[in-house]
C-alpha cells in the first residue's frame, strides 16, 4: 500500500470524501483538531485557549452522536474537578481581590467541563477511530515539533542579538509544547521518531531559553533510559521529595538566599536561579500573613509592595512567583498546598496502574507539567490550562491506541503458538 493510500485510509476511514454519516463527520472534525493544533500552538499565541473550547464541543458532539454515557472513571474525575473548582471559588470569601479569585474559579470550572467532555468523547470512540486519531495526531505533532525547532533556530541565529529574544515568553511557551510532543516520539518503536525527539532535546537545551523545559528534558531522558520496572518507584520518590520541599519552601528560602548571597555563590549564576530565589524570599514574609488559607486565588499578580529592594530580580512588577508552590502558598495557603499534594498523589497512583509506553508517556507528561510550573508561568493562565487539557487528551489517545495494538499483537502471538 502506497503512502497516499495509507493517508487516505487513515483520514477517510473507508468512507467516501463526502459522507452523510454523522458519526464520521464529527470524528473527522476531531481529526482536524488534533492535526492542526500542534502547529497552531507554535504560531498562534492564545491557541490553546480557543482550541480547548473547540475540543470540548467536539467531545460533546461525539457523545451525542454515539449516545454514550459517562464512564465511572470520568464521573470520579468530574467529582474531583468539581471539588477543586469549589475550593477555588470559596477562596473569594477571604480573598484580598474577590474579582480575581472569581475569575480563577470560572476558568478552572470551565476548563474542567471542557476536559471531561473531550476525554469522554475520545473514550467513546471505537478502537479503529482511536487508532486513526493517534496516527493523525502523531503527524500533527511532527509538524508542531519541527515548527518549534524552527523558531528556536530563528531566535538563536536570525535575531540581531542572539543572547536576547524580545518576545522570549513566546519561546518559553512553545518549547513546553515541543517537550510534550517529543515524549510521544520517544514512545514510538521506530528509531526515526526517537531520533527526532533527541534532536528536539539537543536544540532546546542549546537554544530554548527555558530552565524549566531544560530540567524536564533531563528528567524525562533519565526516565527513558531507566528499566521500566523501576520507573514507578522513581516517580514516587521524585514527587515525595518534591512535596516535602514544597511544604517547607517558604520557611527555608530566606536563609538559603542569605547564605548563598553571603558566600558569593549567586554571583556565579546571577540570572534565572538567583532572580527566582530573590523573588521567593521577598514573597515568603507575605505568606506568613495568611499561612492557612492564603490571600485568595489568582491574587499574587497584583500583590503590591512585594518587590522591595531586589538584588537580582529585575522586573518592576510581579507577574507571578514563577513557581506554583509559592503561588499556591501565597494564594491558598497551607490548605492549597495540601490539596495540590493530594491531587498529585492521585495522579501518580493512577499512573502506577499503567505499563510500558503508556506509563512512560503519562509519567513524563506529569514531570514536564510540574517542573515547568515550578520555575515559570502561572496555573491560572488560560493557555496553561488549555495545554494541560490537550496534553491529557494526547495521553488518552496514544495510550488507548498502544494498548489496543499490544492486545492485537498478543492475540496474534497466542494464535500462532496454538496453530503450531
Amino acid at each position: 500500500m502506497s503512502l497516499f493510500q495509507k493517508c487516505h485510509a487513515v483520514i477517510l476511514g473507508g468512507f467516501p470524501a463526502w459522507t452523510s454519516n454523522r458519526d464520521e463527520i464529527v470524528f473527522r472534525m476531531l481529526l482536524g483538531l488534533y492535526a492542526l493544533s500542534p502547529a497552531l500552538f507554535a504560531f498562534v499565541e492564545m491557541s490553546p485557549t480557543v482550541l480547548t473550547l473547540v475540543g470540548a464541543l467536539m467531545g460533546a458532539l461525539a457523545l451525542l452522536t454515539k449516545r454514550a454515557r459517562f464512564a465511572r472513571g470520568t464521573i470520579g474525575l468530574a467529582i474531583a474537578l468539581a471539588l477543586l473548582s469549589g475550593f477555588v471559588l470559596a477562596s473569594a470569601l477571604w480573598s484580598v481581590d474577590a474579582s480575581r479569585s472569581l475569575m480563577a474559579a470560572r476558568d478552572v470550572f470551565g476548563y474542567s467541563i471542557a476536559a471531561i467532555l473531550l476525554f469522554q468523547g475520545i473514550l467513546a470512540l471505537a478502537s479503529a477511530q482511536r487508532e486513526r486519531l493517534a496516527r493523525v495526531s502523531l503527524a500533527g505533532m511532527l509538524i508542531g515539533v519541527v515548527s518549534v525547532m524552527g523558531w528556536e533556530l530563528y531566535f538563536a541565529f536570525l535575531t540581531e542579538d542572539p543572547r536576547f529574544v524580545e518576545n522570549v515568553f513566546t519561546l518559553h511557551k512553545i518549547t513546553v509544547y515541543g517537550a510534550f510532543f517529543a515524549v510521544i516520539f520517544l514512545a514510538q518503536p521506530r528509531l526515526v521518531w526517537k531520533g527526532l525527539a533527541a534532536l528536539f532535546a539537543v536544540l532546546t537545551l542549546l537554544y530554548g531559553r527555558s530552565t524549566g523545559v531544560n530540567l524536564a528534558i533531563v528528567l524525562v531522558a533519565v526516565m527513558f533510559v531507566m528499566p521500566a520496572k523501576y520507573r514507578q518507584h522513581v516517580l514516587v520518590g521524585f514527587f515525595a521529595v518534591y512535596l516535602s520541599l514544597a511544604l517547607i519552601a517558604p520557611f527555608v528560602v530566606a536563609p538559603l538566599f542569605a547564605y548563598l548571597k553571603t558566600t558569593g555563590w549567586l554571583a556565579f549564576y546571577p540570572g534565572t536561579f538567583a532572580a527566582r530565589l530573590d523573588l521567593w524570599q521577598m514573597i515568603s514574609p507575605r505568606i506568613a500573613d495568611q499561612p492557612i488559607l492564603g490571600h485568595g486565588a489568582n491574587t499574587i499578580r497584583n500583590a503590591a509592595g512585594v518587590v522591595v529592594s531586589p538584588t537580582y530580580y529585575a522586573q518592576a512588577d510581579l507577574p507571578s512567583a514563577h513557581n506554583i508552590v509559592f503561588d499556591l502558598w501565597y494564594e491558598l495557603g497551607a490548605l492549597g498546598i495540601i490539596v495540590y499534594g493530594v491531587l498529585l498523589a492521585a495522579i501518580i497512583r493512577m499512573i502506577g496502574g499503567l505499563s510500558g509506553p503508556c506509563h512512560f508517556i503519562a509519567s513524563s507528561y506529569l514531570i514536564i507539567a510540574v517542573v515547568e510550573l515550578s520555575v515559570d508561568h502561572r496555573i491560572w493562565l488560560s493557555w496553561v490550562l488549555g495545554i494541560l487539557v490537550f496534553a491529557a487528551g494526547i495521553c488518552i489517545v496514544q495510550c488507548r491506541s498502544m494498548t489496543r495494538s499490544g492486545m492485537e499483537d498478543g492475540t496474534t502471538r497466542h494464535a500462532a503458538a496454538f496453530s503450531k
